[in-house]
């Protein structure tokens, strides 16, 4: 069961009062995923947003033509991942998969995207912290993608 003290580590719901993290726990879930499960896929449609309370999840993208994917990212407790539920084009970027048995929250965009309809602060508070992750994920990738073409040159 999900708690307001579950939200709490979390900064995407650092700036939500008490009123505010319970409409979010009334729409929360909770599910258990064992290591090595793919919890999404690259590309698929993306209809949840995920919050890590225990574990560790992976986000991997292909690489080039082959089958192979490369690691870009990890999310571990109080980070989150499947941030593409909240944002155009609904497609998840990476796929996700949980390096170890790992308790996650979920949220359903359809049921995030109804609540912020209904209360626009609240949408506005996550949809912030949310692009914050965002825009750090693609920082991160751009340090390594470019550390990668001068250790190739």
């Amino acid at each position: 069961m999900v708690t307001i003290e579950n939200l709490k580590g979390f900064k995407i719901f650092k700036h939500l009062n008490e009123r505010e993290l319970e409409q979010v726990v009334n729409i929360a879930e909770e599910t258990v995923f064992d290591a090595g499960i793919r919890i999404f896929e690259e590309k698929a449609l993306a209809v949840n947003l995920y919050l890590v309370l225990e574990g560790k999840v992976e986000l991997k993208i292909s690489s080039g033509d082959s089958l192979k994917q490369v690691i870009i990212d990890q999310a571990g407790p109080g980070e989150i991942f499947g941030w593409s539920a909240v944002t155009e084009p609904h497609t998840f970027t990476a796929a996700a998969w949980t390096v170890e048995k790992s308790k996650l929250i979920v949220l359903s965009s359809a049921h995030l995207n109804d609540l912020f309809e209904k209360n626009n602060h609240i949408g506005y508070r996550i949809i912030k912290e949310i692009a914050t992750v965002a825009t750090k994920r693609v920082k991160a990738l751009e340090s390594r993608l470019v550390e990668a073409m001068h250790t190739k040159g």
